[in-house]
């Protein structure tokens, strides 16, 4: 009766409704057990009774919030029996269900949203109360575990009881009351004098808040959050959060997602609004979290508690809502916030939104028709890409800040940037042909020159700050940084777009790869300067890491075009810098080095070699020219690059550029550096030489060899002490070992014609290191310092001995297999003339001084001499020695009549005066028996009075005595003892 009359009279009959409706919940509140029955009359009731309330309440002077205020407040009552507990659930349904029946789905939805929104504030009120004050209680409030009770479930009940239609529209309304909350505790905004926009079904957030602070029936909330004691803020942060995490909630239903994912129209326009809102939330409230902690403003652990969880809230949100939103519906509110004209205040809401762009894109295929929606957002990130400082010039406290205004666009540029790389990655059609490619081309054209000008700019920028035309201030330290990091990003996203648009970035190339090699020298620079500072090498890798991806997309993609920038290239401090092969992380395999083994292996196979071995030659010259910059770890990696490209060439193409090889290989070997540099540089020069090798014919490596043994000049010079000779020399005797060791048999020839040289060269070390033992020693002190001395020149004229004898016994194991034919040649006059001058050097004289290769550690060496390196071979199995190289001349020779004088040599060492001889001596005759074991016992009856004298020798060369009884013992299945006395 009283619903009918309200559209009589509704100032009259309305405040007669809110009175009746009370009187009805609280009759079945007091007397519940027996009023039971009627709850489904009340519900008619209430359902009746609401709409007609919240239609004429106005005319009244009351409003939604009187009804909510006195019902919620007597439902919000906590009770022990659970038929109360049933009670007040079915209330709120019967409410809920009234407030769904207003005329219009806006004023359902503010009404349910507020009715949630009072159902909270009050359940934080009540955690004011002693009785939920404990400090178990306090640990959980900003939790979402909170008590699994009917009271703290409330909420929860109203929101699942909202339809489908209206459950985005009242999370809208419940993140608007977390947004004013959160304003408020931040102190950026009051309650007092607030007007709200909202409709007529909506409770304004100062009587909200009111509830929680106050409970029902105090009126609106109008002081300041800071004036508030600390219980009532506990209740203002705890109802904040609870709003957050309620929309996180709701929208995580599957009713809300299938609303969302098919929305159109106006249910599209609420989703993109809520969306919207929660970019603004999320940005305000990580910006309000970082001002607190940048700051150091003290914090209760409620506060501590509360802005760790709600950004946390906000971001999953974010992350279930973004998915879901209609392609079109979500680019275009992603392009209105992109263009928008805001303030500072934005760069957050801007960063973010880039960011769920670039992950959106990566579900998208490129033949979907959304990809060509996507495509158009393009320009949109372009745009970012070309922003000025001066755009962004105000600071965040409202000054100006050139060099905080600088890094905030780096950043919103290096955001852009991996948007247009994923999108590239993405969206580019895997085909070329057809007008999906086309179309997909045409815009990342322009983005490509965009992203290019920005990296030709920033390289310019960061050049200059390196090479110290910018102050070296703080600031200036940090904008420099952040550049170094754009610069990166924009070589990343270059290289991305290389590697998709392939030939159509060619008129882009110049400004590419010019920009990016300028980078990587001054990056190598730095390092090699400053590369005991752990921020320089962090920062200088990534930039490194970052230019060679890029440049290794171009040598993949457009190898036939570099030929213009090989030179910039391979130039110094370029790629064949030392700084780009000096591992910062002892122990482990540096990433750059990867990645310039990489970009090295893409040049050298995809660079046609007529074009890429010229230039490497020029490189080479430059690196190694005396006058003026030298560089031998350049030197090494330019030739390295030559082997991968000879490996990887044919041999009809290699042989247009032999000659350029050679040259290159000569200006290797000519190289006269240090202990350290020079095996280094023949080593490279070696395995570049080998590589060719492999790819000629046999008759073609003769004339190669004997070009190189012209290079090398005549024995005779030697003789004269030219230093330059020496070189030569010493480098001529170890490629040839290196052919030796790697051709075996083959290179037999090649020897054959350099075998006078062979015997001249151990007539110079025997001419050096025996002459002494011809003398008799008086042992008078001015005697011993004249065998311990050795000028330098003979040092460098006995150099080349090491390489050779490595060279010579390669070659006699090499014939040894193959029946001793060659070692045997000419009558036998190859042998002999060999044997003759390794045995006299079985009683050599080796300074201390001699240069010598081996395995041996600094404290090794120090306890071996030079004799037992270069003979006996301690440390030296690898490099070349006397030992060694008797015992493959004795395999190679194979009979008895040529053994005999090699056995006479080796037992004249056996019995010399000096130890080190005696036990060079012994050595080598256990070593000839272990290699051709039975048929060298006809010799055994010669060898066992020396034997035996040995054995009574020192521990050790004893040891190699007895070692020799023991091997003939077993080849001749008969004890020695006897011989032996």
């Amino acid at each position: 009766l009283l619903t009918c009359l309200c559209e009589e009279s509704p100032s009259a009959v309305v405040t007669s409704l809110l009175p009746a409706l009370m009187s009805l919940a609280g009759t079945l509140q007091t007397d519940g057990a027996d009023q039971r029955v009627d709850t489904k009359g009340l519900g008619d009731a209430l359902v009746a009774i609401v709409p007609a309330y919240c239609a004429h309440a106005r005319s009244a002077n009351l409003s939604l919030f009187s009804l909510l205020e006195d019902f919620v407040g007597r439902i919000i009552v906590p009770h022990g029996s659970s038929e109360n507990e049933k009670w007040r659930c079915n209330m709120l349904d019967h409410l809920v269900d009234a407030l769904k029946l207003l005329p219009t789905k806006e004023s359902s939805s503010e009404a349910v949203a507020s009715l949630a929104a009072c159902v909270m504030a009050l359940q934080a009120f009540n955690i004011q109360k002693p009785k939920t004050t404990s400090s178990n209680d306090t640990d959980s409030e900003m939790s979402d575990d909170a008590e699994h009770n009917p009271e703290t479930r409330l909420d929860l009940r109203v929101l699942a009881n909202t339809t489908r239609g209206i459950k985005i529209q009242v999370s809208l309304s419940l993140l608007q009351y977390a947004e004013k909350l959160m304003s408020y505790i931040c102190g950026l905004s009051s309650f007092s004098g607030e007007n709200s926009s909202r409709g007529n079904m909506a409770v304004d957030v100062s009587e909200v808040a009111a509830l929680a602070l106050r409970g029902s029936g105090k009126g609106k909330e109008d002081g300041a959050y800071s004036t508030l004691s600390e219980a009532q803020q506990r209740s203002i942060l705890y109802l904040a959060i609870n709003l957050l995490q309620s929309v996180r909630d709701e929208l995580s239903t599957p009713k809300a997602r299938n609303f969302v994912r098919k929305s159109k129209g106006d249910d599209a326009d609420v989703c993109l609004r809520l969306w919207n809102e929660l970019m603004q939330t999320h940005a305000s409230t990580v910006r309000a979290k970082h001002a607190k902690l940048l700051l150091g403003m003290t914090m209760s652990s409620a506060e501590k508690r509360f802005w760790d969880a709600a950004p946390i809230a906000t971001s999953e949100c974010l992350e279930s809502l973004q998915n879901l939103l209609p392609v079109p519906h979500f680019l275009a509110s992603v392009s209105s916030i992109l263009t928008g004209e805001e303030e500072d205040a934005s760069h957050f809401h801007k960063k973010k939104i880039i960011k769920l762009l670039a992950d959106r894109v990566a579900e998208v295929s490129s033949d979907s028709p959304e990809a060509s929606l996507f495509l158009e957002m393009v320009p949109d990130l372009v745009a970012q890409v070309n922003l000025d400082p001066s755009t962004m010039a105000v600071a965040a406290d409202g000054k100006d800040s050139s060099a905080s205004s600088m890094r905030r666009t780096i950043v919103m540029q290096q955001g852009a940037l991996i948007a247009i790389e994923s999108f590239a990655r993405f969206l580019y059609p895997s085909t070329e042909n057809g007008k999906l490619a086309a179309s997909a081309a045409a815009v990342f054209l322009p983005a490509l020159a965009s992203v290019t000008k920005l990296l030709d700019d920033t390289a310019l920028l960061w050049i200059k700050a390196n090479d110290g035309n910018v102050g070296n201030s703080e600031v200036s330290s940090g904008v420099a940084d952040a550049q170094c990091q754009l610069l990166s990003s924009s070589s990343l996203c270059v290289s991305t777009l290389v590697t998709t648009l392939k030939a159509r970035c060619l008129p882009q190339l110049p400004t590419i790869i010019k920009p990016l090699v300028k980078s990587l020298k001054s990056a190598n620079i730095l390092l090699l300067e400053g590369s005991n500072d752990p921020a320089a090498s962090s920062t200088g890798e990534l930039l490194q890491l970052s230019i060679l991806k890029t440049l290794q997309a171009i040598a993949e993609t457009m190898p036939q075009f570099l030929l213009p920038y090989l030179s910039l290239i391979f130039s110094n401090n370029g790629l064949p810098s030392k700084a780009l092969r000096q591992g910062y992380e002892h122990g482990v395999e540096h990433s750059v080095r990867t990645a310039v083994a990489q970009l090295e292996t893409a040049l050298a196979t995809k660079v046609q070699v007529r074009q890429l071995i010229p230039a490497l030659g020029q490189a080479l010259a430059k690196n190694l020219r005396p006058d003026g910059y030298e560089s031998w770890e350049e030197a090494c990696s330019i030739m390295n690059v030559m082997t991968i490209a000879v490996e990887s060439s044919q041999r009809s193409v290699l042989s247009p550029v032999i000659g350029k090889i050679f040259n290159g290989l000569v200006m290797a070997y000519g190289y006269e550096g240090d202990g350290e540099s020079t095996p280094r540089m023949l080593q490279s020069a070696n395995k570049c030489l080998l590589s060719l090798v492999m790819k000629l014919s046999e008759s073609q490596l003769r004339p190669l060899y004997a070009r190189l043994r012209e290079w090398r000049g005549n024995i005779e010079d030697a003789k004269e002490g030219s230093l330059s000779s020496s070189a030569r020399r010493y480098a001529f005797w170890s490629l040839s070992a290196e052919l030796s060791k790697s051709l075996r048999s083959i290179f037999l020839p090649c020897l054959t014609s350099v075998l006078t040289d062979v015997i001249d060269e151990l007539e110079i070390a025997v001419s050096l290191l025996c002459q002494r033992t011809k003398k008799k020693t008086d042992g008078s002190k001015r005697r011993r310092v004249e065998e311990s001395d050795s000028s330098a020149d003979d040092m460098e004229k006995v150099k080349s001995l090491q390489p050779l004898l490595l060279c010579l016994e390669s070659a006699l194991k090499a014939d040894a297999h193959e029946g001793g034919d060659w070692t045997r040649g000419d009558d036998n006059q190859r042998y002999n003339m060999i044997l003759n001058h390794l045995g006299k050097l079985l009683l050599a004289q080796v300074p201390k001084e001699t240069p010598l290769l081996s395995d041996l550690t600094s404290k090794e060496k120090a306890s071996t001499s030079a004799y037992q390196q270069i003979v006996q071979g301690v440390g030296t199995l690898e490099y070349g020695n006397v030992v060694g190289c008797l015992t493959a001349l004795a395999a190679a020779a194979g009979n008895e009549q040529l053994w005999k004088p090699l056995n006479f040599a080796v037992l004249e060492a056996c019995g010399h005066e000096r130890n080190e001889v005696r036990k060079a001596g012994i050595g080598c005759l256990l070593s000839i028996i272990e290699t051709i074991g039975e048929e060298y016992m006809v010799l055994l009856p010669e060898c066992l009075p020396v034997i035996s004298e040995l054995l009574e020798d020192d521990e050790d060369t004893a040891a190699m005595a007895k070692e020799c009884v023991r091997q003939g013992e077993e080849l001749l299945g008969e004890s020695l003892e006897d011989s032996l006395r």
